[in-house]
């Protein structure tokens, strides 16, 4: 369930909203998870079905609106200034990759959970922002997802999301630093590849 909440908020946050006032990170969130939820009430069946179609979905809605450079940067830590160009350039793109996989494959558990949303306390001047949300569970205990957001050439992008206290960036850091020490940076980028290229995304 855990899993689930977490695609469910990723993969409903992200629309082509031109950035105005700082609020407008919130209505991000708003906009795109109507959206997402819109297009799945229209075929609940789909991600089943053709996981390619979902691949498509997040590509197209949630990925040109993620700092995807910003959050590979935290991923890697002290490894980022060790890595070479080319290892910076693959790691993001089989990165990127990976998240779309599995907030895909998540996806197809949705079964009309509701999201709560709480506009966050900001000014104007603020070039960055958490937006708190809570997805409401079916006879459970709500789970609490906050969005760590930046203005990145004028738009709100998301570079971290933290579920029930435990942080994306925080979490995937500490895993791929181990795979790093134990074989270093090409090993885990190699990993990531054929993980990739099985889940045919």
């Amino acid at each position: 369930m855990m899993r689930l909440a977490k695609l469910l908020t990723m993969a409903m946050l992200f629309t082509g909203i031109a950035y105005g006032a700082t609020d407008s990170a919130y209505q991000l969130v708003v906009n795109v998870s109507n959206q997402v939820i819109q297009e799945l009430k229209k075929d609940p069946d789909l991600a089943q079905r053709d996981p390619n179609a979902i691949y498509t979905l997040l590509n197209r809605i949630v990925a040109p609106h993620f700092d995807f450079d910003a959050t590979a940067k935290l991923v890697l830590g002290h490894y980022w200034r060790d890595a070479n160009p080319q290892q910076r350039q693959r790691f993001i793109q089989e990165f990127r990759t990976h998240l779309v996989q599995f907030y895909a494959v998540s996806l197809a558990k949705y079964k009309d959970q509701t999201i709560d949303y709480k506009q966050p306390r900001t000014r104007a001047t603020d070039d960055e922002v958490v937006v708190n949300t809570e997805v409401q569970q079916h006879g459970g205990t709500p789970i609490p997802i906050d969005y760590r957001m930046h203005l990145k050439d004028g738009d709100w992008k998301v570079y971290d999301v933290t579920v029930d206290g435990v942080s994306m960036v925080a979490s995937n850091r500490s895993s791929f630093a181990e795979e790093i020490q134990q074989g270093g940076i090409d090993a885990l980028i190699d990993r990531l590849a054929q993980r990739n290229r099985q889940n045919g995304s």
